[in-house]
């Protein structure tokens, strides 16, 4: 294991972040509105919690959770902002600084409704941790290099899309309404 993966790891570990950082507990959703959970058929269980957001859990399988509020999976887009976040801090240059400036205050507003919004929410220091642990794994998932510039035109291209008046407003209105912030549908 390389000295990046142990120092990613250990930061996620020390952080006292949750494992899956800004993830619902949707064992615990489903557990604390047993009242209003709908059992359709044997098996499966359906709970639509305020935006709406659907949560659907079959025997054996995991949860699906999406997204109907009309305004977009909030996860989605804190997922993507992280993405592109790692990949700016990998390579600060390839953006000016004010673009850089305009993507850290979408990425923390995202953390901030995550956290707020996500079961159960995290604090303050929560949040702080677990952006950091995320951010982490990011960056090592990118294999901790930048991309050169020339190859990967496309992720410039939507890194400085992000850092525009046009993206401050579709993200205004993605955290608008107060939901928890799931990833589905995310294309």
């Amino acid at each position: 294991m390389s000295a990046g993966a142990v120092c990613a790891l250990l930061l996620a570990f020390a952080t006292g972040a949750r494992a899956d950082g800004f993830s619902p507990d949707y064992i615990a959703l489903f557990r604390v509105h047993a009242s209003e959970v709908e059992e359709p058929s044997p098996g499966l269980e359906i709970l639509e919690l305020p935006g709406p957001v659907i949560l659907t859990r079959r025997d054996g399988e995991g949860v699906r959770a999406e997204d109907q509020s009309g305004h977009g999976p909030a996860g989605c887009a804190l997922a993507r902002l992280v993405e592109i976040t790692a990949a700016v801090q990998l390579c600060p240059d390839l953006l000016s600084i004010a673009e850089r400036d305009r993507l850290a205050t979408l990425l923390l507003r995202a953390a901030r409704f995550a956290a707020e919004n996500t079961y159960p929410p995290l604090s303050d220091d929560e949040r702080e941790d677990a952006l950091a642990a995320t951010l982490a794994k990011a960056r090592l998932a990118q294999g901790g290099t930048c991309p050169q510039p020339e190859t990967e035109a496309d992720w410039v291209r939507f890194a400085r899309s992000l850092a525009t008046d046009a993206a401050a407003r579709r993200f205004a209105h993605i955290f608008a309404v107060p939901r928890l912030p799931v990833a589905e549908p995310c294309p």
